[in-house]
């Protein structure tokens, strides 16, 4: 799902994180605040849950989940070796332990004997060898039926958080070739492995089930007569999951202002990632709860270092510009203070990061004005001089346009009046996604662009 969970960085210039936040009509609380987990579990639940969520749905295969509402339902129909527990540690799912070998290249899962597809085949080691097989580095060896093995260069860490990518059945699609998936049956009538299954699905909503839910429910995707607790994995032991609704319904809207309507409206018990004008209107409204959470999604803004040229390729450049960007205004201005101001790329949501030990994020504009005269620049009458040249420095801010980022000119209008509090010449651009991927980022040419990625909680986020 999209939610409020924008984690601004300015490669070395600036990071901002954002809060994730999910609405439901519940007691009131405090500011987005997240309520005790005894009371959420005290509340009444209603035999059918309905959460708004913005679609289309194409397809349920997890494996190509696109939209919010896509992503947001396979979550609940399938499964990983592992999952994030709610402070981002690494819990079991299908795998119920697992061991990292001394060299930490190789992870070896053993897999949940108990294990079913919704079908009622058994999830086997033949299922997650399919699964990874697209994965291009991570390498997947199966040891037995219920025993696999992924050797990967990354740390130990990072193989068990990339090991919740969701499990499909190899039963069922391995004769599909990779470019017939997308259009797969498969994807209309998933079978998975989670806590829900489909019961129906049309254009505007999707129906799920509790798996063995009464009466008449689909059997439970775990034997009836396995019972045991899970054994403890490696590192810690967790609970397993069980699903406390009966049925979960999704209503689809085209836009989260759509969405966020159906809420107000009582059309819908929840709804998550609200803009964040919604959110700040939504959790004033007696009987609404607020639960808040670090997030993974990142909006980067991205200098051009390919090119000498780059006004911003000296690292002295880029530390003065980012000692000029008030962070604090960006988080109040255009995210209604539902974000937080981040010094890494790693995700606060990652158990990795404490944030008291990182250094708190500086603003400092007479530093910012030294730094560009410490890289050698010169301010003329027209502006700012490089070295070397005579002509002033234009900085150019490329950004996805409203209709595809309704926020991303809103921050870069901000961050483009804190460079031209320098006296910098800032000019911000919007254009289509393609636009800017074919005519701009491709060849190379721009300054700056404001991106958006998720590098979710892996602590060595090696894209970058």
């Amino acid at each position: 799902m999209r939610r409020i969970d924008i984690l601004v960085v300015l490669l070395c210039l600036l990071a901002i994180s954002g809060l994730g936040a999910g609405m439901a009509a519940s007691a009131t609380p405090e500011r987005m605040a997240s309520p005790p987990v005894a009371a959420l579990e005290a509340a009444p639940r209603p035999e059918e849950f309905i959460e708004g969520s913005v679609g289309p749905v194409r397809t349920l295969d997890p494996q190509f989940a696109a939209t919010p509402a896509e992503r947001a339902i396979s979550g609940l129909l399938f499964r990983g070796l592992t999952r994030a527990g709610s402070d981002g540690t690494v819990l079991p799912d299908l795998a119920e332990r697992w061991e990292a070998s001394p060299d930490g290249a190789v992870v070896t899962f053993d897999l949940r004997p108990d294990a079913r597809w919704h079908d009622g085949v058994h999830v086997s080691a033949d299922d997650v060898v399919f699964s990874y097989e697209s994965v291009a580095d991570i390498q997947v060896r199966r040891i037995d039926r219920f025993t696999v093995e992924l050797r990967s260069d990354a740390p130990p860490t990072s193989t068990l958080l990339r090991a919740r990518l969701p499990i499909v059945p190899a039963h069922l699609l391995g004769d599909v070739t990779p470019s017939e998936r997308a259009a797969h049956p498969f994807g209309r009538a998933p079978v998975g492995s989670g806590p829900f299954a489909l019961l129906e699905s049309s254009e505007d909503a999707v129906l799920l089930e509790r798996v063995g839910a009464p009466p008449g429910g689909r059997p439970s995707p775990y034997d009836a007569n396995v019972r045991a607790e899970v054994p403890e994995p490696t590192p810690r032991s967790a609970p397993r999951a069980r699903a406390h609704l009966e049925r979960y319904r999704f209503l689809l809207y085209p836009d989260e202002a759509a969405v966020a309507a159906a809420f107000e409206a009582g059309d819908v018990h929840a709804m998550a990632g609200p803009q964040p004008a919604d959110l700040v209107r939504l959790i004033a409204e007696p009987g609404v709860q607020a639960l808040a959470f670090a997030g993974t999604r990142s909006l980067v803004l991205v200098p051009n270092l390919r090119f000498a040229a780059g006004p911003l390729r000296d690292a002295q450049v880029r530390r003065a510009l980012s000692l000029a960007i008030d962070r604090d205004r960006i988080v109040e201005s255009v995210f209604a203070g539902s974000g937080l101001t981040a010094q890494t790329v790693v995700s606060p949501a990652s158990f990795l990061v404490d944030p008291r030990s990182l250094p708190a994020s500086e603003l400092d504009v007479a530093g910012a004005q030294a730094g560009l005269l410490a890289a050698g620049w010169t301010q003329g009458p027209g502006g700012w001089l490089r070295p070397g040249s005579d002509e002033p420095v234009t900085i150019e801010l490329l950004v996805r346009d409203e209709s595809a980022a309704p926020l991303d000119r809103a921050i870069a209008e901000l961050v483009a009046e804190d460079w031209r509090s320098l006296a910098l010449t800032v000019d911000v651009v919007a254009l289509t996604p393609e636009e800017l991927v074919s005519d701009r980022l491709r060849p190379g040419s721009f300054d700056v662009a404001l991106l958006e990625i998720d590098l979710g909680l892996d602590p060595d986020p090696s894209p970058l």
